[in-house]
């Protein structure tokens, strides 16, 4: 796991998820905007998956195997799936699906994180 990016995401996530749910519940939001900002998460998240599954290959075992791979596979899905959710959408509902992914995936980073600890 890399610390740094872990840490990184999930600033963003948060920071993320309260401006979209500022713009939503201002009225402002707009889906075009925001997929881009999705898509570096998204991104980020992908190099992480990356690097957990070769620490695994390589011999690193987190202290809960089960559950960080879990938390791993909802790190992946989270996003696609709210975005996908909202798809037909550019008003405040969209942008409160939106908002509730990003601080849902700020928390799935950190037990990620915390799951990859050895015990």
């Amino acid at each position: 796991m890399i610390e740094t990016l872990a840490f990184a995401t999930t600033v963003v996530c948060v920071a993320g998820g309260l401006a979209v749910l500022g713009t939503g519940l201002a009225g402002r939001y707009r889906r075009g905007k925001t997929l881009r900002a999705l898509a570096v998460v998204e991104l980020a998240l992908i190099v992480q998956a990356v690097a957990d599954v070769t620490g695994l290959l390589t011999g690193d075992r987190p202290a809960e195997l089960g559950t960080h791979l879990a938390y791993l596979a909802t790190s992946l899905v989270l996003l696609p799936a709210a975005t996908a959710w909202s798809a037909n959408e550019d008003g405040r509902w969209a942008a409160v699906v939106i908002a509730v992914a990003l601080l849902a995936l700020a928390v799935v980073v950190i037990r990620a994180q915390t799951t990859w600890r050895p015990a």
